[in-house]
């Protein structure tokens, strides 16, 4: 979930969410599957990166299930029979805020379904993302794994901004700079929900993490207090060599705190993030009416939160 400005938010699913298991889905799979979708497009989810586990009763279903849910669908890399599946990126405009959504799955056939195929991921990134008209930020889904994910951020151009990963859970981690952008994990399913908060500031760059920046500020804090220790020592040192020591010390101090200085000024009128999990837990109360149609298709859900 994307929180640009005040307003509606973005709501972005990074895909692998529709399926338990790769290809020949049942009856009963695919009624979960549409229930799936569907909630989705109640709770306001804009898009869907599409995975291999999204595909599981075929691409037409995908499409027409996606359609009723109101719920866009994207892909970069997966093709039929040499052809784009998917729309290959989507701009969504929010709040005033141009996003640009991509989205690479695993490289190779797509089980079960004949002819449909993920290609290379970076190339087709690279070629799609010089197609793309002007935007205020961009983000590439990857269902890939965290490890997969983490060498397409550290190979993609700065026109990034954001990685989001699934199908492989990391638990609600903190964001990870990779370069000039940030790769983002997704929590363990049904256990959190992330909600990043974005000000586009009044510079280009890269986004600082206001996070990091709140943790910066605390080791600030901590060594201008060494700082004026130091400095009390050093007006009472009587010995050459105790003084020495300490003006030693002090030297090294002050350039740690010069350097954390800076790290800090970066965030200052520029673009920054701020990420939180909303874990859910037993305070978070079920909705009812939803939970009465979660039951009819996962009855053994009874008396779960």
């Amino acid at each position: 979930m994307l929180n640009t400005l005040t307003g509606k938010p973005l709501v972005i699913d990074s895909g692998n969410a529709l399926f338990r298991t790769l290809g020949g889905a049942s009856d009963e799979d695919k009624r979960r599957a549409s229930f799936v979708l569907s909630t989705m497009g109640a709770l306001g989810t804009n898009v869907l990166g599409v995975g291999h586990r999204d595909l599981s009763a075929g691409p037409e279903f995908l499409i027409a299930e996606a359609k009723k849910a109101n719920v866009q669908l994207v892909s970069t890399n997966l093709e039929l029979e040499g052809k784009p599946a998917f729309p290959k990126s989507l701009v969504v405009e929010k709040n005033g805020v141009k996003v640009a959504v991509l989205s690479v799955t695993g490289l190779g056939p797509v089980p079960g379904v004949m002819g449909l195929m993920g290609t290379a991921q970076l190339p087709a990134l690279l070629a799609e993302l010089k197609k793309l008209p002007a935007r205020d930020l961009t983000i590439v889904l990857c269902t890939s794994g965290y490890e997969e994910a983490m060498a397409l951020a550290g190979s993609l151009e700065a026109s990034v901004d954001f990685v989001i990963q699934s199908g492989e859970f990391r638990g609600t981690v903190p964001p990870q700079k990779v370069k000039d952008l940030f790769l983002l994990a997704s929590g363990q399913r049904g256990q959190a929900v992330g909600k990043l908060e974005l000000s586009l500031g009044k510079t280009k760059g890269a986004f600082a993490d206001l996070n990091e920046a709140a943790r910066d500020q605390e080791l600030l804090t901590n060594l201008e207090t060494q700082l004026k220790s130091v400095d009390e020592r050093l007006k009472l040192a009587k010995d050459a060599e105790g003084k020495k020591a300490l003006e030693t010390l002090r030297k090294d101090m002050k350039a740690r705190r010069d350097e954390q200085a800076k790290r800090l000024t970066k965030a200052v009128g520029g673009r920054t993030l701020k990420l939180d999990w909303l874990m859910l837990g037993p305070d978070v109360k079920d909705d009812p009416a939803l939970k009465a149609e979660v039951l009819k298709i996962e009855p053994s859900y009874e008396g779960l939160h």
